[in-house]
């Protein structure tokens, strides 16, 4: 798969993992045990955000994505929005995937352990969670929230883009220094960070002459990684 897919995949896993990691603080409040069990289980817990775990989850996340295209009969090319990265991996089996992981990192945090009954509940009910609507509306929501902050993001490019037209050199290296401080929520869109690229080039060549770019320039500023 390519660099924007792969981009978003990391996407996807991260919002995953959060999910997982805040749905798993849900369960254990909701387990009829007492305080110090409640403790351990905090601790168990730890392990949705350890790199064995991760690495699990991307495997999951990847593996789905294979088997939805596969399912889906789409190609690789129509599926590089993230949300349709989402799509296919539940459609590939997505919370089944993510529910292996689970168990196999369950077993090695139960065996041997005194307290193996409460972690086994634990881990049976965030599988149970995982399972559950809630879980995949969460995901969504999540997705939602990324897809507005692209949209929130190009909308400011074409604002800097009216600044620049109307040479307005205030709004010029002002929207440059939001979307710079913005650009690491749309880390994933490779659109969005390839526009931010062209335009901080830009502003920074604009302040140093103090008038519009030629044509030469502007393509410089466009297959520039940074001046």
């Amino acid at each position: 798969m390519n660099e924007e897919i792969e981009k978003n995949k990391e996407e996807v896993i991260n919002i995953i993992s959060n999910i997982l990691d805040k749905g798993s603080n849900y369960v254990i409040k909701s387990m009829p045990i007492n305080s110090h069990i409640k403790e351990i289980l905090i601790d168990v817990k730890k392990v949705i955000k350890d790199k064995e775990f991760s690495q699990i989850l991307k495997v999951a996340v990847s593996s789905s994505i294979k088997e939805g295209m596969e399912i889906s009969k789409v190609s690789e090319k129509n599926i590089k929005e993230i949300g349709k990265i989402v799509d296919t991996a539940f459609n590939g089996g997505l919370t089944n995937a993510i529910n292996l992981g689970i168990d196999v990192i369950s077993v090695a945090k139960k065996y041997g352990n005194i307290f193996g009954n409460y972690i086994e509940d634990f881990f049976s009910n965030l599988k149970n969670f995982v399972s559950s609507t809630e879980f995949k509306k969460k995901v969504y929501n999540s997705i939602n929230k990324c897809i507005d902050k692209v949209d929130n993001f190009k909308e400011l490019c074409n604002d800097w883009y009216d600044a620049y037209d109307n040479f307005n050199l205030k709004d010029i290296g002002d929207i440059a220094g939001k979307l710079n401080k913005m650009k690491t929520k749309v880390q994933f869109d490779t659109n969005c960070i390839n526009e931010n690229t062209i335009i901080q080039n830009m502003t920074e060549l604009v302040n140093r002459r103090k008038k519009k770019l030629t044509p030469f320039q502007l393509d410089i500023c466009s297959n520039l990684e940074e001046i």
